[in-house]
């Protein structure tokens, strides 16, 4: 009996030492869900599911009368793709000023101001966006009619990447964990990157719109507008080589939501897309993926 009883506690005993104790603050891999216990929050992975999603940059201004037309024309190509077609407001150029005393608040943000000035938007004028930064018809700045053929076009193509996007938000460091694996479904180069963007819905500020009278509507409710950048206008290297079909990427990106910012997280989302740095005219975006935001 003494001799099963020291074989039951030297098995426990070795069983317990097998165990590895996690400390906090748990800043693990977002993907695993045997973590799901051990965060602030936690969310489902988000996948391009091997379709060719569409980026839609919508550069507008609450100045601009003609820009909220455009943003119904993005809403409805947008719900005629669900989860396929993910729009983006930038605000940036002229009509995005502030102007006092009707419209104060103020939408810029560095990363649009870099995009709009690198893509000279403001300069073709409002409103005007891009389609996967990619030519439509030999034109790369896209007027409003033209964004439904481009995001047709687009969708069709077979994508080089898919996506896989989640995250976990840690309130009391204010800080967000955005996890991204990439999966080549063709060979990649080595001059792909990876941006995450903040985009906020439900915004209600001044709006200019030249459809009503008076054109300046006091309540409107802006969409999807860009807030940040996880990393930067041109984000990092997805990877220093090239890689072969059915290669697997992981990328946690760590970001500190900045103080004094008034954007509401119950309405934020976040987009996650890859672009090609070779071609610094354009830098195409090759797949993109968004997940809303749990604060």
């Amino acid at each position: 009996m003494k001799t099963i009883m020291l074989v039951i506690t030297i098995t426990v005993a070795l069983m317990i030492n097998a165990c590895d104790v996690v400390d906090a603050p748990y800043l693990k891999n977002p993907i695993d869900p045997a973590d799901t216990l051990l965060k602030d929050t936690s969310s489902v992975v988000v996948s391009t599911g091997g379709l060719q999603n569409v980026l839609l940059e919508d550069y507008t201004g609450h100045t601009c009368g003609n820009c909220p037309e455009a943003a119904d024309i993005a809403k409805t190509i947008a719900e005629a793709n669900p989860g396929r077609v993910i729009v983006t407001a930038v605000h940036a150029g002229g009509f995005a000023t502030p102007e006092l005393p009707d419209y104060p608040y103020d939408f810029q943000t560095e990363v649009g101001t870099t995009l709009d000035q690198t893509f000279k938007i403001s300069r073709a004028g409002n409103p005007n966006g891009l389609v996967n930064r990619a030519k439509y018809n030999a034109r790369f700045i896209l007027g409003q009619n033209n964004w439904a053929p481009a995001v047709a076009a687009q969708l069709s193509l077979s994508p080089i990447l898919d996506l896989q996007l989640s995250h976990t938000y840690h309130a009391d460091k204010r800080t967000v964990v955005a996890t991204v694996e990439a999966t080549y479904r063709s060979a990649g180069e080595n001059d792909y990157s990876l941006v995450v963007w903040f985009i906020e819905n439900g915004i209600v500020q001044d709006q200019k719109d030249y459809r009503l009278t008076p054109s300046h509507v006091e309540d409107y409710d802006f969409e999807h507008v860009l807030r940040g950048s996880m990393n930067g206008a041109w984000g990092d290297s997805l990877s220093t080589d090239a890689k072969p079909a059915g290669a697997k990427v992981k990328k946690v990106l760590r970001y500190a939501i900045p103080e004094g910012v008034d954007w509401n997280l119950e309405n934020c989302e976040l987009v996650a897309y890859v672009i090609r740095r070779k071609d610094d005219q354009t830098r195409d975006v090759l797949q993109v993926v968004k997940q809303a935001f749990r604060p």
